[in-house]
């Protein structure tokens, strides 16, 4: 994949996605990153290239670890599958399903207005003499897109990466987005899914790995303090390089990998995730004020002149159970 545009969009509080944290987790500020996150042209081309690996099937049951605020568990919904969403957070769950049934409800108006102009169409046809066609060939083509109208059998469920909710070999589609970043033992977590899966069970997994961050210009030294804080507060941050390695070793065969770069807009340079980063490592002792305002002020005088370049990697791997 090419590079792309767009921001880090990491959490900025000490109540992060960490899994040890999530007693302290600020739910508001954890929708508005990922809402943020979500958007962002990697995030998106990632997330449409699992999907596309995986290939949901209505009657299958496909699984979200870490669902967030589920769009991704609607997604599996719109082809059929029984969409089930992985969600150790309370907030979390309850906003993920606040928004799915609006998101329903929209679907349900939007599908019954369709309903009217196919009826309208298909009588007009038929009154052409093209209502063979259209139920022909046609009518195939809609069997096999994603379902229009409401999604049913969607549920959000409360569950960590590392302890799933399902019995062996029941589940049909896993998929895990940023999360085995947050965790602390991901062999555990990708051995449970290993676990869930049937035979010819696909896993979809997208990680971050924070090693590959790049910002310039800044005081290399400054600038590792800060970016060794931030590694320390993340429980696996090379998560990304790790994902081939760890469905190898979870006994599942590799299908697929690709690569997005994240690569931040030049107003990148003083809001977001590099915005925040010397404020926190401040009041984490790390660096100095008087280094965070120089720190700051080095970035926001070459954002100026067009030159500030922050960019980052994320990594996707598909398999399949034999």
């Amino acid at each position: 994949m090419g590079e792309v545009t767009g921001g880090p969009g990491f959490v900025t509080e000490r109540g992060s996605f960490r899994a040890a944290h999530v007693a302290d987790q600020n739910v508001e500020r954890q929708a508005f990153v990922l809402d943020q996150v979500a958007g962002r042209p990697a995030v998106r081309a990632l997330k449409a290239w699992a999907l596309e690996q995986l290939a949901p099937a209505a009657g299958e049951t496909a699984v979200d670890v870490g669902s967030g605020m589920g769009e991704d568990v609607l997604a599996f919904a719109t082809y059929g599958a029984r969409a089930i969403g992985v969600e150790p957070s309370p907030g979390l769950r309850a906003e993920a399903a606040r928004r799915t049934g609006r998101a329903e409800a929209g679907r349900r108006a939007a599908g019954a207005e369709a309903a009217q102009c196919a009826a309208g169409a298909e009588a007009t046809l038929r009154a052409a003499g093209a209502g063979a066609a259209l139920r022909g060939a046609g009518a195939e083509e809609v069997r096999r897109a994603p379902a229009s109208g409401a999604p049913e059998g969607v549920e959000f469920v409360d569950g960590r990466a590392e302890r799933l909710p399902f019995e062996d070999a029941s589940v049909d589609v896993v998929r895990c987005e940023r999360v085995l970043q947050h965790v602390d033992e991901p062999g555990d977590a990708v051995r449970e899914i290993a676990r869930v899966l049937r035979p010819g069970g696909r896993v979809a997994l997208i990680d971050t790995d924070w090693g590959t961050s790049i910002i310039h210009p800044a005081d290399p030294d400054v600038l590792q303090r800060i970016v060794d804080y931030f590694r320390g507060e993340t429980a696996n941050p090379y998560s990304g390089r790790r994902l081939r390695g760890l469905l190898v070793d979870a006994g599942l065969e590799i299908t697929g990998e690709t690569a997005a770069t994240w690569i931040e807009p030049q107003d990148g340079a003083t809001t977001g995730f590099v915005g925040m980063m010397h404020t926190t490592a401040a009041r984490a002792g790390v660096i100095t004020d008087a280094e965070a305002a120089a720190f700051t002020k080095t970035l926001g005088d070459a954002a100026e002149r067009g030159v500030f370049h922050m960019s980052l990697t994320m990594y996707a791997v598909s398999a399949r159970k034999p």
